[in-house]
């Protein structure tokens, strides 16, 4: 499946995004625009709980910032994440007015 290089969104999808991003977040996105990782690697590095970071992921993905797979690992099913795109604009100007 191919992703777009860049995402604009705005109106509610920018509100939406913007309120799912925090410092966990934009670690995750960053770390993903380098290489696809699972849970336990992202966990890890950034030095904090899977259950949080999984719960993060799940808000990303939700918002079609991440792309989600399953895969086979050492001790089961591995959640492996990449990042759908390269850059995000937020445009924040009222189109209502």
């Amino acid at each position: 499946m191919s992703f777009p290089k860049e995402i604009t969104a705005s109106g509610a999808k920018a509100l939406e995004i913007a309120e799912a991003l925090n410092s966990t977040t934009l670690k995750i996105l960053q770390l993903l625009s380098k290489e696809r990782l699972d849970i336990t690697t992202i966990a890890k590095r950034i030095g904090l709980s899977e259950a949080y970071i999984s719960e993060q992921v799940r808000a990303l993905e939700e918002l079609k910032l991440l792309n989600i797979n399953y895969e086979r690992g050492k001790r089961g099913i591995r959640k492996v994440c990449d990042s759908t795109f390269e850059k995000i604009t937020l445009v924040i100007s009222d189109e209502s007015q």
